[in-house]
């Protein structure tokens, strides 16, 4: 598994998260997590860089460009 797959799963993860957050607990709470998502995701999308990559890398994923 690549670096990239392993975001979009972890990124969908966390939405299905923040719906059961909402469903269940509170809805402030999973729309605030859906938010944060949204706006790590817009900032991946231009910077090619991502926080989650932080806890992946040291975990031996490796980027597709990466061979």
């Amino acid at each position: 598994m690549y670096i990239e797959n392993a975001r979009d799963l972890f990124r969908g993860i966390m939405i299905l998260v923040a719906a059961a957050l909402a469903w269940w607990v509170d809805l402030s709470v999973g729309l605030a997590l859906a938010i944060f998502v949204g706006v790590m995701t817009l900032q991946s999308a231009f910077t090619d860089w991502c926080a989650v990559d932080l806890i992946l890398r040291p975990m031996g994923l490796k980027k597709k460009l990466d061979r």
